[in-house]
């Protein structure tokens, strides 16, 4: 085996480990990012700190525990008699891991808007985004895991 293949080993058991870490910071990345473009560019109104906390709070927990899902059905079906599992599983499940990850941010711009259709526009445009996002981590996990993780493992992330 060479290095390569054992350090991609310890990379897919990482991140096995640490699912819901990185499921948090899949919205929580972004989000902050977001937030703080806008603190930057536009007029501070007390209701952007709420939408921030709402954000980072509710999305955050929602996006690790999708996430943790996410990766517990590849697994399953990876592990399984009628695995492994494919890309193609991967591109489906990442979608969705992306839909549940930017689900709760972009509704927020609905609190306290003064303008409810762009909020409409920014919602459905970010959650598409977020699933094509979401599509490509999904497919890239995918093919790396089913090239280094070994299929007789238990199914489930720690």
């Amino acid at each position: 085996m060479s290095s390569s293949d054992c350090a991609m080993k310890r990379l897919c058991a990482l991140y096995i480990r640490r699912v819901t870490i990185i499921g948090a910071l899949y919205c929580a990345v972004p989000t902050v990012l977001w937030f703080a473009g806008t603190f930057a560019l536009i007029p501070f109104r007390g209701v952007y700190v709420l939408r921030l906390a709402l954000s980072l709070l509710a999305g955050c927990a929602l996006s690790a525990y999708v996430n943790r899902f996410g990766l517990s059905l590849w697994l399953i079906k990876h592990r399984s008699s009628a695995g492994p599992a494919t890309v193609v599983d991967g591109v489906l499940i990442g979608a969705a891991v992306g839909w549940g990850s930017d689900f709760l941010p972009p509704v927020t711009s609905l609190i306290g808007t003064n303008h409810p259709e762009e909020a409409k526009a920014f919602i459905i445009i970010a959650w598409l985004v977020a699933a094509l996002i979401g599509a490509i981590i999904g497919g890239s996990l995918a093919a790396i895991g089913r090239k280094h993780l070994d299929r007789t493992v238990p199914a489930q992330p720690e």
